[in-house]
């Protein structure tokens, strides 16, 4: 019993006193140990000062690279194939023979327009010089004429049927895909090469109908190929909207000399707007609350919360249109702990980058 009482009054002892020390500080007004109570409780964060810099909107799309000149092949008569004379990948020139159709039926034809063509000819001859001498009248001098020109017209017809059993390329370039083989038929209509002159490359864009007033001819555009940035210009754009996708095609010029594999896809930026004075932060800044779109400010140690109003956002930025003034300092790392009002300790202070 006697060490129950012992120790009952040592804890008592214990207790009186700690009470006499907590008011003693309390009476003191010990300014120091506030501080530091202070301080543990505040909530470490990094700030961000907002600054005003040059804004320049970019869009990024997808196109195409094809070339600027492109010959698809096609037969006018239907006949088998004799000759081919080249294969993908192969350089041709202006004019060159690319394939030979059978020509047995359009020569023999030929053979024969021209043989009509000259006894026509020879009968328009004789029936001038006997009227000439009276023989016969004007009228069958003058159907003589007509028939000689009815005979030309077949005959032109015939020949040029005959030169096109040999399939020619009409531009310099390179042939990218082949579809025939010796011994097939080839049929009226069939495209049998397809080439392209790979010199002058051009970039097949789709946009939508809103984007069209920044596309006007002579635009600069930065094409982006892996790890290359090449430079455009807008050539044309469509008036007409596509039936399948409803979207306008935008043809984009390379520099000549620019190599690039046509039917390859790159991005294309156009700058779709510009202009000084412009708040713009990091978009992890924000936070969202419904409707709602707020950051943190810093404003005499503690976190104040401030609605803003946000335009367009690239490269991780995005701008603010109102709720925020140049110089302005907000919470940037430490966001997830703070809440408005909050006590917070700056320990550092990152500018813009």
């Amino acid at each position: 019993m006697r060490i129950r009482f012992f120790i009952g009054v040592v804890a008592g002892l214990a207790i009186v006193i700690g009470i006499f020390l907590l008011l003693r500080l309390w009476a003191n007004g010990d300014k120091e140990t506030l501080k530091v109570t202070t301080q543990q409780q505040a909530i470490p964060v990094m700030s961000y000062k907002v600054e005003e810099s040059h804004w320049e909107y970019w869009k990024l799309y997808y196109g195409k690279i094809r070339p600027v000149s492109e010959q698809t092949v096609t037969v006018y008569v239907r006949e088998y194939v004799t000759t081919v004379y080249v294969d993908v990948g192969d350089q041709v020139e202006p004019n060159q023979i690319l394939a030979e159709l059978s020509n047995i039926a359009q020569s023999s034809d030929s053979a024969s327009k021209l043989a009509d063509y000259e006894n026509a000819q020879r009968d328009l001859k004789r029936k001038k010089n006997l009227y000439a001498s009276g023989g016969i009248s004007q009228q069958e001098v003058e159907r003589a004429l007509a028939l000689v020109a009815e005979k030309k017209a077949r005959l032109e017809e015939a020949q040029m049927l005959l030169k096109r059993t040999l399939v020619r390329s009409s531009l310099k370039g390179v042939i990218f895909s082949k579809n025939i083989e010796v011994g097939e038929m080839a049929e009226p209509g069939q495209e049998l090469f397809r080439l392209g002159n790979l010199e002058h490359l051009e970039v097949e864009v789709n946009i939508p109908y809103p984007d069209i007033e920044h596309f006007t001819p002579f635009t600069q555009c930065q094409i982006l190929q892996n790890t290359n940035i090449l430079r455009g210009v807008v050539k044309r754009v469509d008036p007409e909207a596509l039936a399948d996708i409803g979207m306008y095609r935008c043809l984009i010029s390379l520099e000549k000399g620019v190599c690039l594999p046509p039917g390859s896809f790159v991005e294309v930026k156009v700058r779709l707007d510009a202009k000084d004075g412009v708040v713009a932060i990091p978009d992890d800044l924000l936070r969202r609350e419904g409707k709602d779109v707020y950051v943190f400010l810093i404003k005499e140690g503690r976190a104040v919360r401030r609605k803003v109003v946000t335009g367009e956002s690239q490269n991780s930025l995005i701008e603010i249109k109102e709720g925020l003034d140049e110089g302005s300092f907000l919470v940037r790392e430490g966001l997830d702990k703070i809440y408005d009002g909050a006590l917070i300790q700056v320990i550092e202070k990152k500018d813009q980058l």
